[in-house]
C-alpha cells in the first residue's frame, strides 16, 4: 500500500516537473535561436509557501540564477512525502527544503545532501482555537500538521513535548491538512483546533481574529537549506555550486536595507497577500533567521533525527554527519565569494 502511494506521488510529481521542464527547454532553445549560450535548465522544488521562500522567489524573479548561468524554475511540491519520492525517482535532483528531506531519502536509501542552511534554528507559533487557553485544554484535540513526520510535524511534537503533553497519553490527534496557507483556512473553518505555524504573520492575521498564539518554541532546527542528488553532485558540480551562488545572492539582497521593498513585494505576490502588514511582519522574520554564512546545522539535524526516529527507527542508526556536504560553500567561502556577496550589500 505504501509502495503504490509512493508510485502514485512519483507519477503526479513528473508530471508537473516535465511541464517545468518543457517549458525551460522552448526558453532555452529560443535563446539559441538568438545567437544567445543556452543556460542550463535546473527545476529547483520546494514543499511549502512561506516568506522563507523568498530566496528562491528572488532568484528567479530577479534573475540572479541567469547571473550565473542558469535557467532556474521554482517547482511547489506540496509535503516532504512527494518530495522524497521525486528524489527517489530521479525527477528531482535539487530542493530547496532541509533536514526532514535529507534523513527520510536516508531511510528510503535515496543518498541525498544538505548543501547549505539559510536558517539553522526555527521558530514555531502554537495558535489554537478561541476558547483553547491552557495545556491541559489540547488534550483531545485535533492538531493540523502537513505531514507525519515533516518538518511541521516536528514543530509540533517540540512544541508538545516543552508543554509536557504526549500525543498518546493526552490523546491528541493529528490531522494532515496541508502547507501553512491551508493551515490556516482548516483552523479558521474548525476542521483543526491547532496547529504550529513557523510564519509569525500567518499567526499574528488568526490573533486578529480571536485566535490565540499561546506558545513559541525556538528549537535547533536544520529545516531550510538547499537539498541535491549526490549522483546530481557528482555528475554536475558546477551546475550546483552555480545555484549556490545564485541562492546566496537572493539572500544577501534580500538581507541588505535596499533590497526589503522587493523581498516584501515578492513576498505579497507570491503568497497572494493583500495586507502590508503580514508582508513585512514575514520579512522581518526571515531578516532575524536567516544565517549570513549557511552551514548546515549539525544539531539541528540531530534534532530531527531524534524525532523522526519515533516513526521510523531505522533512521537512529544513521550518521547525521555523513548527510552534510560543506564543501561546496566551503570553496565559496575560501574563494572571496561570502565576503564579496557582503561588500556589495553592506549598507
Amino acid at each position: 500500500m505504501v509502495r503504490l502511494s509512493m508510485t502514485t506521488l512519483a507519477r503526479k510529481l513528473r508530471r508537473r516537473i516535465t511541464l517545468v521542464l518543457i517549458i525551460l527547454a522552448l526558453l532555452a532553445q529560443t535563446a539559441l535561436t538568438h545567437g544567445a549560450a543556452a543556460p542550463v535548465r535546473v527545476a529547483i522544488a520546494y514543499p511549502s509557501p512561506s516568506p522563507r521562500v523568498a530566496p528562491l522567489w528572488l532568484a528567479q524573479d530577479l534573475d540572479f540564477f541567469g547571473k550565473y548561468g542558469l535557467r532556474g524554475q521554482s517547482v511547489l511540491v506540496r509535503n516532504n512525502q512527494m518530495l522524497t519520492a521525486g528524489f527517489a525517482s530521479g525527477d528531482i535532483d535539487v530542493a530547496y527544503t532541509g533536514g526532514t528531506t535529507v534523513l527520510g531519502g536516508a531511510a528510503a536509501g535515496t543518498e541525498l545532501k544538505l548543501l547549505a542552511g539559510f536558517v539553522s534554528r526555527g521558530r514555531g507559533f502554537l495558535t489554537v482555537r478561541p476558547d483553547i487557553r491552557k495545556p491541559a485544554d489540547l488534550s483531545g484535540k485535533r492538531f493540523g500538521v502537513q505531514s507525519i513526520g515533516g518538518t511541521l510535524w516536528m514543530y509540533a511534537m517540540l512544541t508538545l513535548e516543552q508543554l509536557g503533553l504526549d500525543p498518546v497519553r493526552d490523546k491528541i490527534q493529528f490531522i494532515v491538512v496541508g502547507d501553512q496557507t491551508v493551515m490556516v483556512r482548516a483552523l479558521e473553518s474548525g476542521v483543526i483546533d491547532a496547529t504550529v505555524l513557523t510564519t509569525r504573520a500567518y499567526s499574528l492575521d488568526l490573533k486578529k481574529k480571536g485566535f490565540n498564539v499561546m506558545n513559541e518554541v525556538f528549537p535547533a532546527m536544520a529545516s531550510t537549506g538547499i537539498v541535491a542528488r549526490k549522483s546530481f553532485l557528482d555528475k554536475s558540480p558546477s551546475t550546483a555550486e552555480n545555484i549556490l551562488k545564485a541562492m546566496i545572492e537572493a539572500e544577501y539582497y534580500l538581507l541588505a536595507p535596499s533590497g526589503k521593498s522587493q523581498t516584501i513585494k515578492t513576498i505579497m505576490s507570491r503568497l497572494k497577500l493583500s495586507d502590508l502588514s503580514l508582508a513585512e511582519e514575514g520579512y522581518g522574520d526571515i531578516v532575524k533567521e536567516f544565517e549570513p554564512k549557511p552551514y548546515p546545522s549539525l544539531e539541528g539535524l540531530k534534532n530531527m533525527q531524534r524525532l523522526l526516529a519515533m516513526q521510523n527507527p531505522k533512521l537512529a542508526d544513521v550518521n547525521p554527519a555523513t548527510l552534510i556536504d560543506n564543501s561546496f560553500l566551503r570553496k565559496l567561502e575560501d574563494s572571496g565569494f561570502l565576503a564579496q556577496m557582503q561588500s556589495r550589500y553592506r549598507e
